[in-house]
This record gives structure tokens, sequence and C-alpha cells, in this order.
């Protein structure tokens, strides 16, 4: 920008750029939101005057100028102060800044400007006067005249002489006809002002572009498009150019060039017969021409000379003028003409098939009113008899006819239903039936009403010779007189019967063989003598007569006649009787034996006779036995009583010299062997829908042949799907309805009927019976018509449309459709009456209506429905794309690249689908732009130039639907070039390097940058600097600045300053990225590389990678063995960065080498850890430059891991009560490893191949803590095996196997069976004898579950068995007083307690009442006997106490000859101060009860009752006797195995040592001994006393942390310190779990041994004899350790790590056997709960409550018992816990420096 500074010194030019700017802060625009930078800039000015002398350059103020952008800081304005030259006045200036780098500068003074717009339209010249004046006094002035010419610019737009045009032409006009000529005015000059036209984008019109005459480029068609507008625009010669637009509407006029058309050549319509007039449907044709010559009118033509039908002139309605006939006529074929009312008239012709529907109205017709047929008899079943045909002229299913016959057939012919031909049904027998007379039914198949005709049937029955002859008596035997005999006369006559007819049944007579003597009438049968009979022999006179019929064959039968007479005597064979009548089973089986008979002499005899059947056999149905004359059946064929109830067989006996007949008469007996036959196969019944209940079909009737109830027959119904609806009486066989009929939901149904007899068994027959439902118009129809119809718009009208069929369930009558249309759609839409086709009788028009809802009603004269239809019209493409604009301006940068957007153009297309998608084309300038043609983005195809001849282009862009054909539409794009920034800040070098030594102080400038712009304007060729990138902590800072440069001019030039100091250690080099970027808008920029290297120096000293090493070696490494590389690092480059390493000092014996540059250390020689376990070298490390380094190498020597971990056990046993919480301690795994260090450490893990250890428990790695996963149930689940492992560093291992036992809880009372008992004591009942029992059962597992038996008070004369309930007598029940009354009844009531030998067991009552009226019990007489008992049990007392003080005093002696042996071994200051023993108090009894783990809670006591295992636990006994004996068991033993530890005491330390051997780490060592013998210098009588009575709080060992308990308070041991507690041996908390700490046997003792759980239990399940008790603790007290090393004790003082010493405990006395005569003790009570396997398990007689004695030992008794832990470990390793600590110490009872000496008296 080029100003002027004064006034008085012209010429001068002012220059400003903004030089640099710096953001401080940013803040929050309190309006926007929006983040406003506060800048401070910094801005260089030039004053150039155009003399070269005055030539200066100034820096503005150095002053900070501040401004808050309240918008986007590149639209600011503020002010800037200016001071000129001395005598030049002060001047101000404004400017705005647009952008960051670039300002422009407006300096008033001198300058003309322009205050308001001015308008060469309106004024083309101005005349002004320049005044000029000074500020000098007086002021001077000039004036000059000034004349401004106004240049015209093109700023008008050209218009047209109207906003719209109209134009008319007439269609089929050839191309060329001219339309319109439109005309445009520009008020421009020159160029500006030339209009030229364009923008008919029609494809059928064009117009002039000077004259604006627009014509058709083809012929017009109004049909096709009746209306054009088309837009034109006129456009002036100006740069840019200015547009105008008119619009010119074009409306085609018509001509009758079409003729009228249908929508289809041919229609198929339906209508009924015998309908009165009705309309039939709506024919419709289309004109496309307009006025006159679109209006159409109808006539038929040809197909109706008889005037059937009747067609509406005007509205096409086609309907029948008279009812028609479908029999007469069932088609016509009319033709339709269309023709229009213009001039020519055109018209078009359709053909309609008009079908008549049939209606039945025909009766089916047979073709003969009777039929006669003759049949033989003997034709087989299914034979032909006769076909009848019946015809129907209906169609369809009313002309298909269905033939049955009555019930007069009986059963014995059947019908083809469909073709009429008759068969039989059953064989027939003229004999019984000689014809049958029956009708057939024929019936049409009209579902609603159908029609029927008849016909007669007659069937005769032909005869055939079936029948022999029959005689009616068979043997015939005459008895005469010889006197009596004349000649000829009769002596009989044999009468035969045959049941056939004529010829078949007509018999003659003969003699079978040639006689003597007689002759036989052949057609009477008469038999006469011919000479005298006594003349002849008696064989002579046995006569075969053979009846035979005439029949062809001719069947024949034998007879016999036997003539005796009575004067001479007969000697030969004869049966008794000449006939015997015998019933026999019809059917019966072969072998079933008929009768015997037997024929004899006269004497009596039977010998020598022969039998055989005569005749009657004809079917081989018999057979008899030639010597018995036994009869069986042979065959059971024509055994059959319905066809011969009777048979008759002629026997005949005979001898070689006679012979004798007897007729054997067989009375057939029926058996059900006939099956019900009904009269017809099939039954047919006709039955109306909706008839209801009841209502009667049809009888069916049925036969049986058998006789009785063999042939009685019920009716009933098969079951099927279908049967449920009928109903049949059983009786008389009527078929009724048992539901309303529904022919819509079945038409018919086949039903089989049964018809049973009621034989045994019943048989049963089956016809079909056809029941067809005739139909009732009933329901209503429906119309399942598509929801929706896809019509065209431009469907002709006329057609078909849709085919809308309706459903009528019902047969009949025909359907018929109607429409019902809204208001809008009249006149659209027509139906085919009968037929249902939905045309189209109006045109559609998708743009003006999409859709219409058409109801269609549909009824059957009875019932009507209504459904709607949705027509959807379909788009067709019958509209042109328009688009949103006729003219686009748009303005392109120059050097746009190509593919670069233009513009987006807009068409729509009112047509849907691909008829309205709309793509683009480019039409003109294709070579140079392209239109996506998708969404009309308009790209160029190559690079844009700006040129100032051609700086815009008109592009013509058509827009084309899819349909098809396409329709098209055309716009028009101006497009301007606009120059744009298009050159980007070029550097002159393409990369630039530098080096800088790292010493390099800041501000330093390390670089000079030089870049161009070729750019030509001021804002796109000012540019700046910038590092974009590699500026690793902002090391550099680059500052822009313009400088003035010979030849070249001003330039700006970038200085890379260095800003930090530099570290080649940490950075060596950075790679830069410089930005250049311009002020132009869009942003130009480039970059270029510059690496910076950084010389290094040597500023860094070595560095280990360590502070100091250490390594640890075997004193068996060899020599040359590389023990330790040492790594130093100098940050330096080479050569300031070699690493030397050297031995400074520590080597003196030279065992180590260190190589120089690799920093491996060697051994020289080898070491001896003996000679020196520790080596410390110093190791130098050193640079060339003298820099060095030092770090301590320690080289340990160190034993090769040679000790393997060992658990103490192979197994460890451990419990955890039931329903504790997850993650409960259970126990503690503790390996021993002799190794030290690293190699000492275990870890421990869990190896549980199965998987149950490892789902239940987790085990600590570190602590061998082992917990619990989850809460366990002691019902379910109880018992845990796993096996766990130690490892070391060096992979050596251990294993040991754990077996943990859940414990259970009192968790249900005990429940008796019976509330109360009723017992009595029988008369001279003696002590000991019981009188009852009582049982409780309690659910509970283990201990818990044992029920025990007490009395609530003691009773003098009952007592209860603990374990059995057994009631028993203290005393013996003497006789009652004889004073008193014999009826007088007493009574005793005891209560009686069910409890589980646990202190806190849950307690159930029950009542017990015990009739004493045989005793004394309860008279004053008992006093007596009760005292003298009282006196008995006081001696015995005493003698006891004698024993026991005996075995004291014995005791006490021992034990002082212990103490003075261990004072020998003990050195003197040694031993703990002596703590006196509290005394035994009175009530402390020596029983189970008072026991500790027995004792019930005692006031004073430190923590709650003690739990431990079940008193059944056979470790509590000496004895395995049986449970129902008397308390009693050996004293000595008892006290031995109830007080293990008082019999292992002694008065000497040493002695007790000697006892006790190493530390087992067997859970049933007595963990409060191993608290003792960890710790030296404690006497016995002191541990003694914590062990039983006193509290030490006292000798807790230093450093022991004082833990209070709740209950009372108390000391938690912590650390290998002496546990006591009072006044109780262990205190557990309330959940029964014994707290754990201390030593390894401590943790087992208070916690395990005490809960009964062994895992010697197998080992001691044995039986070893008794010894003297003097013997067994003499030799085992005298037992000695052979690995314990000797070593004098120190004084019992707190150390920090005191390695503990081994120790030997005595052992437990071995014994399991009672002394003979010992009597077994009953279970001990106790508190606490066992394991449930206690009761099975073999268990060690070893005591459970923790005491001295109690280490469990193998039956070997060996005395070399192997250690199995020579030190005993502060906390145990298989200790279970589950609270604080293993014992409590409690402090509410004495102290220990209070307690008294107490001694055990025995």
């Amino acid at each position: 920008m080029r100003r002027s500074v004064c006034a008085s010194e012209p010429g001068v030019d002012v220059y400003v750029w903004i030089f640099r700017w710096w953001v401080l802060s940013h803040d929050v625009d309190q309006r926007s939101g929006a983040m406003v930078p506060t800048l401070l800039v910094a801005i260089y000015s030039v004053f150039l005057p155009r003399q070269t002398s005055q030539q200066r350059s100034a820096f503005l103020p150095s002053g900070r100028v501040v401004f808050v952008a309240p918008s986007p800081v590149w639209a600011m304005w503020w002010f800037l102060e200016v001071k000129g030259e001395p005598d030049c006045p002060t001047w101000r200036s404004s400017f705005g800044l647009s952008s960051p780098v670039s300002a422009s500068v407006v300096v008033p003074g001198g300058s003309l400007s322009i205050l308001k717009p001015i308008d060469r339209e309106e004024l083309a010249q101005f005349n002004l006067t320049i005044v000029a004046e000074d500020h000098g006094v007086p002021q001077q002035s000039s004036s000059q005249l000034l004349t401004v010419q106004v240049i015209d610019v093109n700023d008008e737009v050209p218009y047209f002489e109207e906003s719209a045009y109209e134009a008319f032409i007439t269609e089929n006009q050839p191309a060329g006809a001219t339309v319109l000529v439109v005309s445009a005015l520009d008020l421009d000059q020159g160029s500006n002002g030339a209009v030229t036209y364009g923008g008919v984008t029609e494809d059928v019109f064009s117009i002039h572009p000077v004259t604006g005459v627009i014509v058709t480029t083809k012929a017009l068609d109004r049909e096709a498009q009746e209306d054009y507008i088309v837009t034109v625009y006129a456009k002036d010669g100006g740069f840019p150019p200015n547009f105008a637009k008119a619009t010119v509407r074009i409306t085609v006029l018509d001509v009758n060039d079409n003729r009228p058309a249908f929508g289809r050549v041919y229609y198929s319509l339906e209508v009924p017969e015998n309908l009165e007039p009705v309309t039939l449907f709506t024919l419709r044709a289309t004109d496309l021409d307009s006025g006159d010559s679109g209006l159409v009118q109808y006539r038929i033509t040809n197909g109706d000379p008889s005037g059937d039908f009747r067609l509406d002139r005007k509205s096409g309605v086609l309907s029948t003028s008279r009812a028609l006939d479908r029999e007469q006529k069932a088609r016509y074929t009319l033709t339709v003409e269309a023709y229009d009312l213009g001039t020519p008239s055109l018209s078009s012709t359709v053909t309609l098939d008009v079908s008549v529907l049939d209606l039945n109205d025909n009766s089916p017709v047979f073709t003969s009113s009777s039929y006669t047929v003759e049949i033989a008899e003997d034709v087989p079943e299914g034979s032909f008899v006769l076909e009848v045909t019946a015809t129907d002229q209906d169609e369809g299913s009313n002309g298909q006819v269905v033939y049955f016959l009555s019930r007069e057939s009986k059963g014995m012919f059947i019908v083809d239903q469909h073709t009429g031909r008759i068969i039989t049904a059953a064989a027939l027998d003229r004999e019984k039936v000689s014809s049958y007379s029956f009708w057939v039914y024929a019936l049409d198949s009209s579902a609603g009403d159908p029609h029927n005709s008849t016909a007669q049937v007659t069937v005769h029955i032909l005869d055939v010779n079936d029948n022999a002859p029959f005689f009616v008596t068979d043997p015939l035997i005459i008895n005469i007189s010889s006197s009596s005999i004349a000649s000829h006369r009769v002596l009989a006559t044999m009468r035969a019967e045959d049941k056939d007819f004529g010829a078949n049944g007509s018999v003659f007579y003969r003699f079978a063989n040639p006689v003597k003597g007689f002759t036989i009438n052949s057609l009477t049968g008469d038999i006469q003598a011919t000479e005298k009979l006594h003349g002849l022999t008696q064989s002579q006179r046995t006569l075969i007569v053979q009846a035979m019929d005439q029949g062809s064959p001719p069947q024949s039968s034998l007879g016999v006649v036997v003539v005796y007479i009575r004067e001479q005597s007969y000697r030969g064979i004869r049966f008794s009787r000449n006939s015997k009548d015998v019933s026999l089973q019809e059917n019966a089986a072969k072998g079933t034996a008929v009768v015997q008979i037997q024929a004899q002499y006269p004497d009596g005899s039977r010998s020598g006779i022969t039998y055989s059947i005569f005749s009657g056999n004809k079917l081989q149905s018999f057979s008899i036995s030639s010597t018995t004359g036994e009869i069986w059946v042979e065959s059971s064929k024509g055994l059959d009583f319905e066809e011969t109830p009777r048979l008759r067989l002629v026997v005949k006996a005979e001898t070689a010299s006679s012979s004798s007949f007897m007729a054997v008469n067989l009375i057939l007996q029926d058996v059900n062997d006939n099956l019900p036959r009904f009269q017809l196969h099939n039954y047919v019944a006709y039955v109306r829908e909706a008839q209801g209940y009841d209502f009667p079909i049809i009888q069916v009737l049925a036969d049986d042949l058998d006789q009785g109830q063999n042939g009685q027959v019920t009716y009933s119904i098969r079951s099927s799907s279908m049967s449920g609806l009928f109903k049949i009486d059983p009786l008389t066989g009527s078929v009724s309805t048992a539901a309303i009929m529904d022919r819509e939901i079945w038409t018919q149904t086949k039903l089989v009927v049964m018809a049973t007899d009621r034989g045994s068994p019943r048989l049963a027959g089956s016809a079909t019976l056809t029941v067809i439902i005739v139909d009732l118009n009933d329901n209503r129809p429906t119309i399942p018509v598509p929801r929706e119809v896809r019509v065209p718009e431009n469907t002709l009208i006329g057609t078909v449309i849709t085919q809308v069929t309706g459903n009528d369930v019902d047969s009949g009558p025909a359907l018929f459709y109607s429409l019902h249309l809204d208001s809008d759609s009249q006149g659209q839409f027509g139906i085919h009456r009968y037929g249902g086709g939905v045309s189209l009788t109006g045109q559609l028009d998708y743009e003006k209506r999409t859709w219409y809802t058409v109801t269609i009603s549909t009824s059957d004269s009875m019932h009507r429905s209504e459904a709607n239809l949705t027509v959807l019209v379909e788009d067709v493409n019958d509209n042109a794309p328009v688009f949103t604009q006729d003219l686009y301006q748009a303005t392109l940068a120059e050097h746009s690249p190509a593919g670069s957007s233009v513009i987006t153009v807009t068409a729509t297309d009112r047509d849907s689908g691909e008829n309205g998608k709309v793509t683009y084309r480019v039409v003109s300038i294709r070579d140079m732009f392209y239109i996506d043609s998708s969404n009309g983005t308009l790209f160029i195809n190559q690079e844009a130039e700006f040129d100032s001849e051609r700086p815009s282009f008109l592009v013509v862009i058509e827009a084309r639907d899819g349909g098809s054909p396409p329709m098209t539409a055309l716009t028009t794009v101006q497009v301007q070039v606009a120059d744009v920034n298009d050159n980007a800040p070029v550097f002159h070098q393409a990369k630039y390097r530098a080096a800088v030594s790292e010493d390099e102080l800041p501000g330093s400038t390390v670089l000079t940058l030089e870049a161009v712009d070729g750019d030509l304007s001021r804002d796109n060729c000012g540019f700046d600097f910038a590092i974009a990138s590699g500026n690793i902590g902002n090391a550099f800072q680059i500052e822009s600045s313009v400088r003035f440069i010979e030849g070249r001019g001003f330039q700006i030039v970038g200085t890379l300053i260095l800003a930090e100091r530099l570290d080649f250690e940490l950075v060596p080099s950075y790679n830069l990225t410089i930005v250049a970027s311009d002020r132009g808008i869009p942003q130009q920029s480039s970059s270029v590389p510059v690496l910076i290297t950084v010389m290094d120096t040597n500023d860094n000293a070595p560095a280990f990678s360590r502070a100091e090493y250490s390594v640890v070696l075997s004193e068996g490494a060899e020599p040359g063995r590389e023990i330790l590389r040492l790594s130093a690092l100098d940050p330096d480059s080479t050569p300031n960065g070699e690493v030397q390493y050297s031995i400074s000092s520590g080597d003196e014996s030279e065992l180590f080498s260190l190589d120089q540059w690799t920093g491996a250390l060697r051994l020289r020689r080898s070491l001896d850890s003996e000679w020196r376990s520790t080596h410390t070298l110093i190791v130098q490390a050193s640079d060339s430059q003298g820099h060095f380094a030092l770090a301590p190498v320690t080289v340990e020597v160190k034993d090769i891991n040679d000790n393997r971990p060992f658990f103490p056990l192979k197994s460890l046993t451990a419990s955890i009560r039931e329903n504790r919480p997850q993650n409960a301690l259970v126990t503690m795994l503790h390996a021993i490893d002799r190794d030290t260090g690293a190699f000492g450490q275990l870890r421990y893990y869990m190896v549980d191949k199965s998987g149950h250890g490892k789902e239940s428990f987790l085990v600590n790695q570190t602590s061998g803590e082992v917990r619990t996963r989850y809460s366990f149930d002691f019902e379910k689940l109880n018992t845990f095996h796993f096996v766990a492992v130690a490892v070391d560093a060096g992979n050596y291992s251990a294993t040991v196997t754990v077996q943990v036992y859940v414990t259970g809880e009192d968790e249900y009372d005990p429940v008796f069976t019976s509330s109360h008992f009723a017992f009595h004591v029988p008369e001279g009942a003696k002590k000991g004898q019981s009188i009852g029992q009582v049982l409780a059962k309690d659910e509970d597992g283990g201990v818990d579950g044992i029920v025990l038996y007490t009395l609530s008070e003691n009773s003098p004369y009952f007592e209860v068995n603990i374990s059995t309930g057994v009631i028993s007598l203290k005393m013996d029940a003497y006789g009652r007083h004889a004073g008193r009354s014999k009826r007088e009844t007493r009574q005793m009531t005891l209560e009686v307690m069910a409890h589980s030998p646990l202190e806190s067991s849950r307690v159930a009552k029950a009542q017990l009442s015990i009739d004493v009226t045989h005793t004394s019990f309860g008279l004053t007489s008992d006093m007596n006997m009760l005292l003298a008992s009282t006196i008995a049990a006081s001696l015995a007392a005493v003698v006891v106490l004698i024993i026991i003080v005996v075995v004291l005093f014995l005791l006490r002696s021992r034990r002082k000859k212990y103490q003075e042996a261990h004072a020998r071994i003990v050195n003197s200051g040694t031993v703990l101060e002596t703590l006196d023993e509290p005394k035994v108090h009175g009530s402390e009894k020596l029983y189970h009860q008072t026991l500790p783990g027995y004792a019930a809670d005692q006031s004073g006591g430190g923590g709650g009752p003690y739990t431990r295992g079940g008193s059944l636990d056979p470790s509590h006994s000496s004895g395995r006797g049986s449970a129902d004996a008397e308390a009693a068991e050996d004293d000595e033993i008892r006290m031995i195995n109830e007080y293990p530890r008082v019999s292992s005491i002694s008065s000497s330390m040493q002695e007790h040592i000697a006892a006790r051997g190493p530390d087992s780490g067997i859970q049933q060592d007595a963990d409060q001994l191993s608290d003792i013998s960890g710790e030296p210098g404690m006497e016995v009588n002191q541990w003694f006393k914590g062990k039983k009575m006193g509290s030490l709080s006292s000798t807790l060992l230093a450093g022991q942390t004082q833990v209070y308990r709740d209950e009372g308070g108390g000391y938690l041991g912590v650390g290998r310190g002496l546990n006591i507690s009072q006044p109780k041996d262990y205190t557990f908390p309330e959940d029964g779990k014994p707290m754990v700490d201390g030593s390894l046997t401590a943790i087992v003792a208070s916690d395990e041994e005490l809960r009964g759980s062994y895992n010697w239990d197998y080992l001691l399940n044995w039986c070893p004899q008794f010894q003297p008790l003097a013997n067994v603790f003499t030799e085992i007290a005298r037992l000695k350790d052979e690995n314990a090393p000797v070593s004098t004790r120190r004084p019992f003082q707190p150390k920090a790590k005191a390695d503990p010493k081994p120790r030997i405990d005595p052992p437990p006395l071995i014994t399991s056997v009672a002394h003979p005569g010992a009597k077994t003790v009953l279970p001990k009570p106790a508190v606490g709960r066992t394991l449930p396997h206690l009761s099975s398990l073999k268990r060690s007689p070893i005591s459970h409550d923790g005491s001295v004695s109690s280490i469990a030992m193998s039956p070997s008794f060996s005395p070399s018992l192997s250690p199995l832990a020579a030190r005993s470990p502060a906390i145990s390793p298989f200790g279970v816990s589950q609270g604080p600590s293993a014992t409590v110490i409690s402090t509410t009872g004495h102290s220990a420096e209070h307690s008294e000496e107490a001694e055990l008296r025995i």
C-alpha cells in the first residue's frame, strides 16, 4: 500500500509488516464461549523516500501493544500512534488487520475518497473543486477544478418486456414452425448492454440468440405432451455477464388422430342361468383426443341374435335382457364396438366371452324304470349282475350321478357308486331265496339341492343241482312174521327228499346191487317181496337202496333196508339200537371224539367185528375206528349249524358172516361262527346341515345266522374323528345326530357301523355309512382380496387390474360383486358382477393421487360381505426432470486441479422409482467439464487456468430420468475462474545442515534460511518461518525478519537461534523440519529438513550398571570360571566413551582376574569357605581422559545345596469344625531344610491328583498355611486328604500327606420316643435288675449324635445306664409291710435326661413313672438299708484314700531322685526361680468330670469351656469291654490314662529331659512340654504348675507380645515362651476352636491331640501284654537320645535367635488290655466333639489331653527312638490354628507368685 507520509514532504512511501507476534494467554469470550488469545504484536515499518539519501528504517516503539480479540483475531481494529520528522506534524493512521500475517494502512491526507456509491446510469460526470490548505499562519491555500468521468461497469441486468409469455401451436406441424418472439433490453453501454438469448433447454424448441425467435425442432404430439414451459434467458456482454430470464408457456392444440382403445382385446364374463335381467359389466374404451374427438359410444355388433343382452350406448354397461338357460345355450361370444364422435369418426372392437353358469335344475334319468335279470345260484361272490345307467343334463357336480341300493337287496348285492355296476356280495342259495327285488337310486352330487330318481331291479336265482337226495329213514329195520308176508306186499317204503327244483329235485329209486326176492318202485321207493323170505339168508335180506335225482350231473344217496324174520333166530352181530342221537358242536376241531358204537353177537361177544361209515360222510368229515367203533372228527368242513343243523352217519358193523347198520344222528350245537351281516354294505344318508341333536338319519339292520345269544345283534359306530357327531341305537340300529351338522366343517363322512353279536367270543360285522350333508345357505361369503394392488398410472381404461374371488363355504348360489367408491373415486373403477374382475374405468395420475381405497361387496343373495382393496398407483415416466434453477453461477479458483468440483446442480422429477431417478450429463464443453451422473456435481477435466480473455464459461447440463423412454431437462451453469493463492514459499536449498558444539552458549545463531514466493500479491507473497517438528526440548527458536538484499530487494529470512544448552549424550542430533507459510487464503506452505549435529565433548565419567555387585560361589567352583561380568557405560562417544576395567583393591591374594575390556571377572584359584567365606573387591572403570568410577564386588563362598528338605512326619492329621467361614486356618505346613540362605527357604504347594484337596483348601506358598476355600458341613463330607510338597531353591522337595477331619456341632435336640414312660418293679426284684428302658434319638452326627441318659436327680432306688437307657434297681426290692392294703398303689416319678457326651450338649427330658407297689421303696424301713449302705461306702472310701497316700509318697520320692540327678547336669545359675505349686482344692475329684477337657465351666477361669474329643473315644479308656457293665476299672490304669502328666513328672529336669526324647513333630506330642524343652533352664515344677494349676505370667519371655483376650484377660503367647493357662489346662474361644501358637508340640497338643485325631490309631491296633508299671516307667525314663549333643543350658532370658535344642519326652503307657477281672469303664462325658469315624476306627489308648507323656509311639517299643526333629521349631509346621494362639494364659486366677504348693495324692 503506497501512501504519502505528510503533505509537506511528498514522495515518501511507507511499508508496514507485522514482524512477529506471541501468544501471551487465552481467555474465554463471554458471548461466544470461544477461546480468545491475547497477543503481543511487534510491527516493523520501513520508510522509503524516492531519493536514496532519505532512506531510513525504524522499529516501532518497543512498548508492548496488547489487545484482546473479542472475536477471531484476524478481524481486529486497533490504533497505533506514529511520530514523524521534527518539522512534520503528527498524524494518525488506522488500519484493519485481516489476518495475523498481513495488515493494510490507510493514511489520510491528499487522497480523494468516495463517500457514497455512484451510478453512471444516473450521472455520468462530476466537476469537483479541490482546495489545498497548509497549517501556517496565516494559512495559505490554492484550488483546482477536477473533472471526474464515471466509466460504465456492467451493473445493469437485462430485462424482458414480459415476465411470462404464452403461445399456441397445432400438433403435427413440421419442424421449424415459429412459435413466439421474445425481446429484452440492457441499460449499460457498449458490450455491457449488448443482449443475446439462450436457455431453451427443451429438445423440441430452439431460440435464435440474436432475434429471440422460438421455433419447433420436430413435429409435436398433443397426446404425448400438451403443455410446455420453456425458460429463456437474456445475457449482456459484460464481464462478468448479467442474466435475465422469462417463462414461455406453449400449448399444443388437438386434432382427431387417435382411435378409441379398449384396455383388453378379450373379456371373459360369467352369469348364472335362470336369473332375472341383471347388470354384468361396464365396458370402457379410451380416446386420447380431446373434445368430441375424445367422446366414445358403444354397441353390440355380433353374437347376440336373440337379444339376450343389452349394452348402454354411453356408459358401456352390459346387462342381460332375460333369464338365460344353460341347457339351451351355455356360451355367448359378443363383439362390441367403441367409436368416437370426431370427424371422421374412428372406432375399435372388443370380444366378450359370456359363460352361463349351471344351476341344479335337472334330476338324473334312468334309461329304464325297471330292470330284470337272472343269475345262477352257484356264481362266485363278486359276479357281475347288472349295470344301470342314469344321466343328468346339469354340469359339474350337479350332473355327476352316484348310485345306491335299497335295503331290500339284503346285503346280497352291491353297486359301484360311480358306474352303476351291480355285483353279488355273497354266495346265493336258491333253496333259501329264489328271487330278489330292490330299488337302485341315482342321485346327482349337488351340495345344496341334490336331485334323485329310482329304478326297480328284480334278480331271479336259477337253480343248480347242488343237493343230493336225502333218505327220511336210514337204515330202515323191518321185523316181520313170515306168516304175514304176502306176495307183492309192500314191506317198506324208502323215501328220499331233494331240495333242488325241477329235474334237479326229482328222485328215482333203485337197488344199488342186484337182489333176490325183492323189488323197488323207482318212483315211490316201495319195496315188495317177490318170494318167500324165510328161504333167504340174512345177508340177502339186507337191501342197499340208491336214490338219484335227474340233475346234470345227477346226485345220489344210498340207504339201507334190513328185514328180519321173527320166527328165525338171528345169530349174527347186531347193534343194540337202530339209531343214536349225539350232540356235537359245529366246527369241531379235528380229532374231537364224537361217539363210540359197538355191535355184538347174541351171546354178548364183540370179537372179529369191523366198523365203517356206510353213508352220510360225503365230505369225509368223520373217521371211525374199524376195531373199536369210535367215531371222531376228521375235518370240520361241513359241520356248519347254519347250513345243516343235523347230520346222519350210517355206521356199518360187519363180520365175515353177518353185518349190522346203525344211524348216528349228529345234532350240531350252534357256536358263534357267523358274523352279523348288514342288509347293505354301503349305506348312504342325506341330512341337511344345521339339524339339531337327536335328528334321525337312517336305520341300519344286520342279521346273524347264529342262534340264541350268538345271533342277537347290538349296533355301534367304530370310533373315528367324526364318529362323535353321531350315535346309534344299540338295539334298533337307528342312527341319529349327536351334534349340529355343519357342512362347512365337513361335507360328508364315512362311518363304519358295527353289528356285534352276544356270543363268545363276540363277532362283529361292519358296513359303511356315508353321511352327506346337504348344504344350507347359512354362511356369509368372504373376500380374500389382496390388501393392495399396484396399477401403472398409464394403464388403459377397461383393463382388469385384479381378480376378486369371493369365498363362500356354502355350495351356492353363485356370488355376485359390486363396488362402493368414495366421491373422489367415482368413475375410476368397475367390477364384473359375477366374475369379480376389477377393471379401470377412469384414467389414473400418480402425480395427482397415488392410491385409492375401493370397497368390494359380495353377496350370495342372502348374506353380504365387504372388503377394502387398496389400489396403489404406480408411477410411469410421464414427468420430465425440473432443475431448481434455470441458470446457475459458480466461481472456480484458478489452477484448480483436474477433478475439482465446481457446483452441484439439482433437478427433481415428480415421478417415483427409476422414473424419478435423475442422472446428469454435460451437453456443452465436454472437453473441459464433466458431471457426476448421480448427484449433479460438476467437475473440471483439466486444471483451471485464469484467462482474462475468457474469464467465464457457459456449461449446458442435461438431467435425464430413468424412465423408458427417458425424459430430459436442460440448464445452464456460468463458471467464473478466480485467481487464488497457488504458490507456496520455496526454500533456496532442498536441505540444510549445521554443526553445533554441545558447549555452545544459548543465543548463538545456528543457521539462516531464505525462501521466495512466486505469487505477486502482497497477501499471497508474504510468509513466515516456524519449526514444525524435531525441536526436542525446545532447544532452538527461529525468527522471521525482513532484510534488504542487493539485487533482490527486501527479502524475508529465517534465523535459527540456539535457545537451550545442548547435551550430546542426551540428544546427539536434531532433525528439524522448518516450515515457511504464506499469508494467502488458503494458506500455502513448504518445509525443508534441517539436520543439526551436536558435537561431543568429554564431559561424562563411566558409570556402573549397579551400585554394588554380589555373587555366591560354591567352594568347589573350578578355576577359570567366569563368575561375574561387570558393565559400565560412558555416555560419551568414541573414543571418549571407551571403558577399561581393573581391580583397584581387595585381591591381595590374586584369587581373581578381570578382563580389561569386557569386565569379565574370573577365578584364578579355587576358593575355600573355611579359610575365608567372603571376598570384597573394588573394581574401577575409567575412560581415556581419566574419568573413572568404582564399584564393590562381594564374593560369598557357600557350600552347595547338599541338604534336602524333609517333613518331620510322613503324614499330618488336622481337624476343623464345620460351619467355619471361608479362609479359616486349618493347619500350618513346616518342613526342615538344614541349608542356610536361599537354599534353606522353602515354598509349599499342594499336589492333589484327584482335585479333591485343591477344591477345598488353599496353601500359602511362603508361610505354609492351609486354609479352607469354603465352609464345610460335617454331615455331608467330613474327611479330606491331599499331598503337600515343600520345595527349596535348589528344586529339592519333600512331601507329606495331610488328612483333614471335619468335626461336627450340636445342631439337633435329642428326641425321646415318648414323653412319658411307665414301668413297674416286680415283687422280689433284686439289685441291678432292669425294669425298663428309655430311648431317645439325635439327628446329629458324630459324638453330638450319641445319646447318653442321666437322671435329673439321683435316686436311692433307681439308676439309668448312661449309654443304653436301661432303668435298673440300685437295691433289692424288699416286700411291703403286711399291714398295708394290697389295693393301695404307690408310684415314684423320675425325670430322665437325654444328652450327648459334650458339656454344652442339648438336653431333652422325659417323665418316668415307676410302680413301686410291691417294694418297700419310700417306706420308713428303707432308711435302715440306706444307713447301712452309707457306712459301707465310707469304709471303702477310707481304704481308697490310704492307697492314694501310699502311691503319692512313692511318686514324690522318685521325683526327688530325678531332681538330684538333674542338678548334677545343670550348671549353677541356670535354673529358673522355683515357683510354688498351687494346692489341690478338696472339691477337685479325680474323675473324668474334673479332668481338663471334661470339667464343667468353673468360675474365674479365663476363656470358655474346653472342647475336646468325644467321650466315646476309645483312647479315654484302657479297656474295650461291654459298655453295659458298671463303671469300674483298675485305678492305676485309669489314673495313668487320665493323668499321664502326673505319671511322667519327676523332680529332676534332667530325668525329665531324658524321658522325653527328641520332638517327633507328631501331633500327639505335648506342646506345653515342647515349650519348656525349647528353652533351657526351666525347672520341672514350674512347668508342672503351668501345665496343671497355676498361671505363670511372670515366666513369659521378653519380647513376647501381650494380647488380652475377650474372656477376662490373659496373655497370648507369641514366640517360644511358656504358655500357661489357669485354672484349666486349655481354654478355647466360644466357637470351640483352640488358639494356636508356640512350638510344634504345643500346637498339636492344644488342638489335634485334644480332638482325638490320631494317625497312629491303625498302628496301635494291637494287643500288648501288661507289665509292672514301675518297670515300664523306669525303662522309659532311662532311654537316651543317641543323637542329642551334650550342651549346657543357658539362663532363661530373652534372646533374639535361640536355636531350639533337642528334647526327649517320656512316651505314654502303651497298653490296651485290661487286667484280668477288670470291669469295663463306661464312656466318659466330655465337652467338645469328635470325628464321625471314631466309632469305626481302632483307637490308641494314649490320652488326648495334651499331657507330657502323650507321645504316639511305635508298637515296637524299641529304645532306639529316632529323632524326628532335631530342633523344635518355634512355630509348628503342622499346627492347626483356628484362633490367635494355641494356649491362653489367664491372669484372672492364681498368679505364679501366690500359688501354693499342692501335692497330688492318690
